[in-house]
């Protein structure tokens, strides 16, 4: 109730704090829309070679007014320097922005933009209505799949890759499957170290439809195969030297294990890779979880493979159960969030008595 001591009274607390929060809530909102504009306009693209904001703005359509503040903003983040009243370009922007890059992250930045847009400004709906649901093809095809390939390229692809080169029989592999394969970057690169490896990438048959267009952009279409297929319905082959699983439910589903060591050849190599399945610490990250599902999801978030629990014991018991021995478990540094890690769990399947 307004007294009219306000008027004069000072708040007892200093308002600073929430103003605070508003403030760095609004800068990040700024920051990746700014981010996501500047990708969507292919500004990176047009900025490899020093240009004046009237120049580039020439280029990509906008005025030139918004294109300096537009520049300046970007300048701010590390993006973009500026000599002479023209910009450019930083390292970090030629290598993760600019769309002709092999390491670039676009679609990842869409995708988060994407997610402040379809979540976060409608998040009082969402807690009243439920959340927002897509279509599971869409969600893959046009989120999901693209992103989880750009953030693999920035270094948890290649280390995994890497322990999985240095085992003494990988020179010996002929024949690979890799379970919910997705993009097939794992499968195209681990046939590309090996001439001899010739690898399957085993997934829905909306997404091998997506990891064909991978496996050709990297013309690894003579040593890498697709496999349209759901491992937990069809058969997915016999006499394999190596069977890879990364982040989905073929390497934490207890009932997968018997048909993977039946897969194997004796000597064969399992390897596991996946999250450890505990709450994530960030709760803005928790709370988002929430706010989403594919169509025909159950159970909203709790079903996703990312919080099911890895290696339990069950798991463990199961692997010994079927003539898998683990032989290494390490930790893999996954950049896609801040001081993330995978576990790699390599199993050999004993030989024949």
């Amino acid at each position: 109730m307004q007294t009219g001591r306000e008027l004069f009274d000072e708040p007892p607390i200093d308002p600073g704090a929430l103003f605070n929060l508003i403030d760095r809530g609004m800068q990040g909102l700024a920051h990746i829309t700014a981010m996501q504009a500047a990708v969507t306009l292919a500004l990176f693209d047009h900025l490899a070679v020093p240009r004046t904001p009237d120049e580039l703005a020439y280029l990509i359509g906008t005025g030139s007014t918004a294109t300096e503040s537009l520049c300046s903003l970007l300048s701010s983040l590390g993006l973009l320097s500026e000599e002479n009243g023209r910009y450019r370009n930083t390292p970090l922007a030629d290598l993760y922005l600019v769309s002709s890059s092999p390491y670039h992250q676009t679609g990842y930045v869409g995708k988060t933009e994407r997610h402040a847009r379809d979540f976060w400004i409608n998040l009082p709906r969402i807690l009243k209505e439920g959340p927002v649901t897509y279509p599971t093809e869409k969600f893959f095809g046009e989120m999901s799949l693209p992103a989880m390939a750009e953030n693999a390229l920035c270094g948890r692809l290649q280390r995994t890759v890497r322990e999985i080169i240095r085992l003494p029989d990988f020179p010996s592999f002929r024949r690979m499957i890799d379970l919910g394969g997705g993009h097939g970057l794992y499968a195209i690169a681990l046939a590309g170290a090996n001439p001899d490896l010739r690898a399957w990438v085993f997934d829905l048959p909306y997404v091998t439809r997506l990891t064909e267009q991978y496996i050709a952009g990297y013309d690894a279409a003579e040593r890498v195969f697709v496999m349209p297929g759901n491992f937990f319905i069809n058969e997915f082959g016999k006499e394999y030297d190596l069977i890879f699983s990364s982040s989905n439910p073929s390497g934490k589903r207890v009932e997968m294990v018997p048909r993977i060591s039946a897969a194997l050849n004796p000597g064969g190599i399992f390897v596991n890779v996946q999250s450890m399945g505990h709450e994530p610490a960030d709760p803005a990250l928790a709370l988002e979880n929430q706010l989403w599902a594919l169509s025909g999801e159950e159970e909203k978030g709790a079903s996703r493979t990312r919080d099911q629990p890895f290696m339990t014991p069950e798991y463990r018991e199961a692997l010994d159960r079927e003539g898998l021995t683990v032989i290494e478990e390490t930790d893999i540094r996954d950049d896609y969030h801040r001081e993330s890690r995978v576990r790699m769990v390599i199993a050999e399947k004993n030989h024949d008595d």
